[in-house]
Formats: structure tokens, C-alpha cells, sequence
């Protein structure tokens, strides 16, 4: 593997590209044997979400569906919240808009990548689809990575 050189603007001056491709030109990409990007997508096996800057579902990969029991359409145009079921996306100020949501990692992450270009590693981040006391509360790791002005959204399940 080749290194491209240094990513600029970022606070860990060891970071290097490997290799990259903007989404515009990652969407008019085939692999080999004429797969789809899509395809080829929904062959990564960890849960993928694509969210714009306000977390809100554009497009998710085919583990995610499985992950969540859900179709694509019933995702698109939801905030990550109403998605994964979050007791504080339920309250009438809905997704984003509470309280709670100023603490939320799943945001924090998506936005501070957004605004800085930084991926976020493996974030811990408590998902609580009853309450803040709900001890079946949802223990993840967030890993964000921004390509050409969207943001790509990995969810792993602890335990």
C-alpha cells in the first residue's frame, strides 16, 4: 500500500491517506465482475449508514436493514434517533432537538466529523430506547469517516 501523504487540517500530524475516492466518482464506479456500488456496499458486513449533517438517514447498507429489521424507504429521510428507537427522539421535541441530544455520541461524532473532516474511531456511545435508567441500555461504538460532504456512519454492537 501507497501513501497519498498527509491529511491536512489534522490534529494528529502521523495521519496519512492511503488510498481514497470522492463519492461523486464512487457512485459511477463498477468492481470487478460488474458489481454496483450498491452491491458492493451491501457487502461490507458491519451495519453502514450514510447520514447528512444532521443525522439524518440518506442510505444504509444491507447489514444495517438486517441489524435493525427495517427496509431502506422506512429509513431514508429519518434521523438516526427515530432509527435505532432512542427514548429521547420520542419526546415532542423529536431527534436532535432535546435536552439529551446536546450528549448524544452518535451526533457529537457525525458532527464533529463533518465540521472537521476528522473520522471518529470507535466512540463509546449508551443507546437507551426506554429511559436514561433503562439498564438493557444499548452499549456501541460509533466510527464516523466523511467523504466528498457526507458522512459515513459505522454502529458496532457491544455484547
Amino acid at each position: 500500500m501507497k501513501d497519498i501523504g498527509p491529511v491536512e487540517g489534522s490534529c494528529q500530524p502521523d495521519t496519512v491517506i492511503s488510498h481514497g475516492i470522492c463519492l461523486s466518482c464512487a457512485n459511477k464506479l463498477t468492481f470487478p465482475h460488474e458489481v454496483s456500488l450498491k452491491q458492493f456496499i451491501d457487502s461490507i458486513q458491519i451495519p453502514l449508514f450514510v447520514v447528512d449533517d444532521d443525522v439524518v438517514i440518506k442510505t444504509v447498507n444491507a447489514k444495517a436493514c438486517e441489524l435493525l429489521g427495517k427496509d431502506v424507504p422506512a429509513m431514508q429521510g429519518l434521523r438516526g434517533g427515530n432509527v435505532l428507537e432512542c427514548a429521547h427522539a420520542r419526546r415532542p421535541e423529536g431527534c436532535g432537538k432535546t435536552i439529551h441530544c446536546s450528549g448524544c455520541a452518535i451526533r457529537r461524532a457525525v458532527t464533529r466529523t463533518y465540521e472537521t473532516g476528522e473520522p471518529q474511531s470507535m466512540v463509546p456511545a449508551t443507546l437507551h430506547q426506554t429511559d436514561l435508567d433503562d439498564p438493557s441500555a444499548i452499549a456501541l461504538r460509533i466510527t464516523t469517516v466523511k467523504v466528498d460532504g457526507t458522512v459515513f456512519l459505522r454502529v458496532d454492537r457491544i455484547g
